[in-house]
């Protein structure tokens, strides 16, 4: 997952420059888990192979590792943008797929020729755009990048419906029934969403988080999750951005106007049910 650029204020700016320093401690679900990655390679290639698609043009939003190194169609043509220069240059992978390039740039006003993409892929994408404008506005700037019928891969970060309240999660960390801290953080920013068009606000989860245990010390020792994991809470401290959760109907309202669902695949490790893997056809 990296940054989004459509976001009020340009808050996320700040955030993704330095998300880079506590990358190497997050995990899945918050990163793409080798499930999704299988999943992700076996639809594009399902898609390629259906289509005729021979050595596609590929963006990926972003430079998530996992997907810039994954097994890609042979001769896959593949541009990764971001708008961080921290993400840039300490996260794009070396071992991305041959002839990879990457490029500084906004997801809102992409720098790729109108048409000129057979497939765009990217991992939890809207949840760093503001609720409903910012997914409308990648919408349309991901129909005019690519081709008619190309394909739009993605990763979505969708909340329960209903939502999840606090107690019941707080019930559920207490039985042990939640093995990391990294679902609980997921869990725990959607559960603190009033409703997706507000969103949540990075600081208030780290608020949240301070008020409920005081400190990742205690939590890390109530629950046995590595305290390594615990602290990454601290990335989110005095950050304005917001992210925001959208069932995975309102996500498909968001998107139906401009392209057409094709498959739409759930992973079975833990919240894998709120991490759908969707692919799109454009009209």
């Amino acid at each position: 997952m990296s940054n989004a650029t459509i976001p009020a204020a340009g808050q996320s700016v700040r955030f993704w420059e330095q998300q880079w320093l506590w990358w190497h401690r997050i995990a899945p679900p918050l990163r793409p888990a080798a499930q999704d990655i299988e999943t992700l390679v076996r639809l594009i290639a399902q898609w390629c192979d259906t289509r005729g698609c021979e050595r596609p043009a590929a963006l990926l939003l972003g430079v998530t590792p996992e997907i810039a190194s994954m097994h890609w169609p042979e001769g896959t043509r593949l541009v990764a943008v971001d708008r961080s220069k921290g993400m840039i240059e300490n996260i794009w992978p070396r071992d991305a797929i041959e002839g990879a390039q990457v490029l500084s740039g906004e997801w809102g006003a992409l720098p790729i020729a109108a048409g000129s993409c057979d497939i765009v892929t990217g991992d939890g994408c809207f949840s760093q755009l503001p609720y409903p404008q910012g997914y409308d506005d990648l919408a349309r700037e991901l129909a005019r990048v690519l081709s008619r019928g190309g394909l739009f891969a993605m990763r979505a970060f969708v909340r329960p419906e209903p939502s999840e309240s606090m107690q019941e999660l707080l019930l559920e960390m207490n039985a042990g029934r939640i093995r990391s801290f990294h679902a609980f953080k997921w869990r725990l920013n959607m559960a603190l969403q009033p409703d997706t068009a507000t969103g949540v606000r990075l600081n208030d989860i780290w608020a949240a988080f301070m008020d409920l245990f005081g400190d990742p010390t205690s939590l890390a020792a109530q629950t046995n999750w590595p305290f390594a994991d615990v602290e990454t809470i601290h990335a989110y401290r005095n950050m304005e951005a917001r992210y925001t959760y959208p069932t995975l109907s309102e996500l498909r309202g968001e998107l139906s106007a401009r392209f057409t669902e094709i498959a739409c695949e759930f992973p079975d490790y833990e919240m894998g049910e709120r991490c759908p893997t969707l692919l799109f056809e454009a009209r």
